[in-house]
């Protein structure tokens, strides 16, 4: 995601469209799209004021922040896969956790993990077994 616009530029094109210059000339001349400027009047009209928004979430939530906890948790649950991890790691910190937050936490932690069990398609004769 680009940074968003900077505050002096947020206040140069607002003062130039409200002393009078159109919207498609302001956005030519400081090479924007039309669309930033009513974004930007609609948030000034809403809120008051036209800096960006923060606070909102970015990425993934991080529900695993204690990975020395974690470390532990896996070392003493290592015959479990993800989904069952994920239940017992809710049980155990009390905060709802899904099996995708548990496997970037493994992850984290340089452990890999395998998804499926790897079956053969065609069994295998007797006589390939003592070979």
């Amino acid at each position: 995601m680009p940074a968003p616009y900077s505050i002096d530029l947020r206040k140069k094109v607002m003062q130039a469209v409200d002393g009078g210059m159109g919207q498609e000339e302001a956005a030519k001349v400081f090479n924007i799209s039309r669309k930033v400027i009513n974004n930007w009047r609609k948030l000034r009209k809403d809120t008051g004021s036209f800096e960006p928004k923060t606070g909102y979430q970015k990425g993934n939530s991080h529900k695993i922040k204690d990975l020395n906890q974690f470390e532990k948790f896996v070392e003493e649950n290592k015959n479990l896969n993800a989904p069952q991890m994920a239940v017992k790691w809710t049980i155990r910190t009390g905060i709802e956790t899904a099996h995708d937050a548990i496997t970037r936490g493994l992850k984290k932690i340089n452990i890999t993990y395998k998804k499926k069990l790897s079956t053969s398609k065609k069994p295998m004769l007797k006589n390939e077994l003592l070979t």
